[in-house]
């Protein structure tokens, strides 16, 4: 089965004093004679970019056939009402984490956390094949039940949509995690993998990274004009 994916939602990691902007990655993808998969779904103020992006392929949310949920934060899953017919994808150990975060995470939404509970949700644990050829991973570290998805394309590349097991460019360079809340410290041997184990990464606030030669690389990031009233 031929995989690809296109990131509808670039990620950035635009912030201010005092808080960010949470555009996290939203990444669709493909498979031949299959429903696409959408791996996390953003938050309300991508709502608008990302049904956009969605019609310019052609596609409502209503043909979306899964959603892989990669952690339970709200600018990760604050659009997943938007995907009531899909299947949803979680792990169990990101279940039990969103039911007691830890004290200084203040990334979980309770009611949409509650309202993905009652959905119909494939709950995951570990390492497995989700789909022929795509491949899901434990990435614990930024949050103990984080999840990536990881397959080979048709150029041979190893891709890893990562999520935030790799936020930025900067987490992979220094192999350190911001905001880890996994309390059993493992985001750094979370990246050591994923530097180890890909040739195209695409990062949870960071456009797509891509392994030369040189070392890794990527597109000029996409522009965000402000406007202030």
């Amino acid at each position: 089965m031929a995989i690809s994916h296109d990131i509808l939602v670039a990620g950035s990691n635009l912030s201010f004093r005092g808080g960010f902007f949470g555009f996290s990655s939203i990444v669709l993808v493909r498979f031949d004679g299959a429903a696409p998969l959408l791996f996390d779904t953003g938050h309300h103020a991508t709502r608008g970019l990302l049904l956009a992006a969605l019609g310019a392929r052609g596609l409502a949310p209503s043909d979306i056939g899964t959603v892989v949920l990669s952690h339970l934060h709200f600018d990760h899953i604050n659009n997943a009402d938007l995907f009531p017919d899909a299947r949803f994808v979680v792990s169990n150990e990101e279940l039990r984490y969103a039911a007691a975060p830890a004290p200084d995470d203040l990334y979980v939404p309770g009611p949409m956390v509650d309202w993905l509970r009652q959905r119909d949700l494939q709950r995951i644990d570990g390492d497995g094949e989700l789909l022929p050829g795509l491949m899901h991973r434990a990435a614990p570290g930024h949050t103990p039940g984080q999840q990536m998805l990881t397959y080979v394309d048709a150029e041979e590349r190893r891709v890893t949509l990562a999520g935030d097991a790799v936020k930025t460019y900067r987490e992979l360079a220094d192999q350190s995690l911001d905001l880890e809340f996994d309390p059993e410290q493992r985001g750094a041997a979370t990246l050591r993998w994923i530097a180890a184990n890909s040739d195209v990464i695409v990062p949870g606030h960071h456009p797509e990274l891509r392994r030369t030669n040189s070392g890794w690389t990527w597109d000029i990031p996409t522009s965000l004009e402000l406007i202030v009233r």
